[in-house]
């Protein structure tokens, strides 16, 4: 069985305590994975801080070089990666093909920005004065990453932040430690300089509090649930240090009652249910218009019904386990408040260690936890709406404001709707859980603030620092 270490100023290091991690397909282990204590994040804390001068005046084009190494790097590995992701995590095949070509994407993407995202000339209000603005990285960069897209997120957040020039202290998922350490031997692979990137695996409550409360911390990006979001928010006003929140989200997915039913139903199906529904964009709440309510409702409960739920390394399976038997139980919780409450339950319902069957509920109100909080695994209400705004007032109501999508061909109302939804992306007549390499992804409310990807992860870890030139003598009041 493999031995995970940590990854601290270009070593992998053993630390004092391990533990065992098990797939959730079986239970088999898979791997003896670091306990880290706050003194090893620390130490790699210590490392990006000391090698941030020299990073971040390498020249643009040889950060970019390393990070084309290392995404012919991941493309060399691809199989190798998703086989890590399906036994790990338990996401299906093509979820973890998906997740690995678009990593590749985004590794590719920061690389080829490394050059290309600068300052400006300002045109300045005194007469022989040139007025620039330069563009400098934040410094040391800490990464706190969930489970459920361990391998894009990650990437997404470290690749940016080395284009940038920051140097990156990365605590990966301790339910995916496994993705987290191939990270880091892509990385050494690489070639990249000591103390640029660093992995420290274990503990949020304490790997992931060094992180957000150290000093030398200049910017935490975190991905996770909102109440983890909240807590580093206020811990890391401390120190002032900046900080990026892509939290949970109750993603509402619009029918109208011009959409093809057909096309709302595989959209649905897929944003409700990929990866067992534990995505922050899925489309957690189903808003119908009810001319078209009972058509969709029964072609759409008839194709949640033949989903194969099963062992993800079987390519034919469409629904694999839950992260852990423990998500699996919150499911459960989840399930028997609706029931209490008087949902009826159209499909699903069932559960087995980690496995919880796709599950679809009508007859819910807003009272209903699963109308009210994010339910991150396969059960999905459905309910009824009168007209326009009604869809829109129940996809407002939401403390969450990620992603929401509309189905219709008639673009005029689209748009219409798309304006009047509070969320940070809307996407019509397509899934709630769109995203590209390039592209601005974050969102309002609990949903966090901040965003990432492309230009925008750069933003996030750079500062603006105005410079002048003064090419005349100038006369002063004093």
């Amino acid at each position: 069985m493999q031995k995970l270490k940590n990854y601290i100023n270009g070593e992998f290091v053993s630390t004092e305590e391990y533990k065992i991690k098990l797939s959730p397909i079986d239970k088999s282990p898979l791997a003896e994975m670091p306990v880290s204590r706050r003194e090893d994040a620390k130490v790699a804390i210590d490392a990006a801080y000391d090698a941030v001068k020299t990073w971040s005046q390498t020249p643009a084009i040889k950060r970019a070089e390393l990070l084309y190494k290392l995404y012919e790097i991941i493309k060399s590995r691809e199989e190798e990666l998703i086989e890590t992701l399906i036994i790990e995590g338990g996401g299906i095949y093509k979820k973890a093909w998906g997740e690995v070509v678009f990593t590749e994407r985004l590794v590719r993407n920061a690389a080829e920005l490394a050059r290309h995202y600068g300052g400006r000339t300002l045109q300045s209000d005194m007469e022989g004065v040139i007025s620039m603005v330069f563009k400098k990285s934040k410094g040391v960069v800490g990464i706190i990453t969930p489970w459920n897209y361990p391998l894009s997120i990650s990437m997404k957040k470290i690749a940016h932040a080395l284009a940038a020039g920051n140097t990156v202290v990365y605590k990966s998922a301790s339910e995916t430690p496994i993705t987290g350490y191939k990270i880091a031997e892509m990385i050494h692979q690489a070639g990249f300089p000591k103390g640029v990137f660093n992995l420290v695996i274990g503990p949020g409550p304490v790997v992931g509090d060094e992180i957000v409360t150290n000093r030398s911390v200049s910017h935490v990006t975190f991905t996770g649930e909102s109440a983890t979001g909240r807590e580093i928010a206020s811990k890391a006003s401390g120190t002032l240090k900046t900080v990026t929140l892509e939290l949970g989200g109750s993603d509402p997915l619009i029918i109208l009652d011009d959409a093809d039913i057909n096309l709302a139903v595989r959209i649905a199906v897929f944003g409700a249910f990929f990866h067992q529904g534990q995505i922050c964009t899925s489309s957690k709440r189903i808003i119908v218009h009810e001319r078209v309510y009972d058509l969709f409702l029964k072609k759409f409960v008839e194709r949640v019904s033949q989903l194969k739920v099963g062992d993800p390394r079987d390519k034919s399976t469409e629904q694999g386990p839950l992260i852990s038997e423990r998500q699996a139980e919150e499911m459960q919780k989840f399930f028997d408040d609706a029931v209490a409450r008087g949902g009826k339950v159209l499909a699903g319902g069932r559960r087995s260690g980690a496995y919880f069957w796709p599950t679809v509920f009508v007859d819910v109100d807003r009272n209903f936890r699963i109308m009210r909080e994010e339910v991150f695994g396969p059960i999905r209400p459905v309910v009824s709406v009168k007209n326009d705004d009604e869809a829109v007032e129940v996809a407002n109501d939401t403390d969450y404001g990620l992603s929401a999508a509309v189905v219709t061909t008639n673009i005029t109302r689209a748009f219409k709707i798309a304006d009047a939804i509070e969320s940070g992306m809307v996407h019509i007549n397509d899934v709630t859980m769109l995203e590209e390499s390039h592209v601005p992804f974050g969102g309002i409310k609990a949903s966090g603030f901040g965003r990432e990807g492309g230009e925008w992860s750069f933003h996030e870890t750079t500062y603006d620092r105005w410079v002048t030139v003064t090419l005349r003598e100038r006369k002063y009041p004093i």
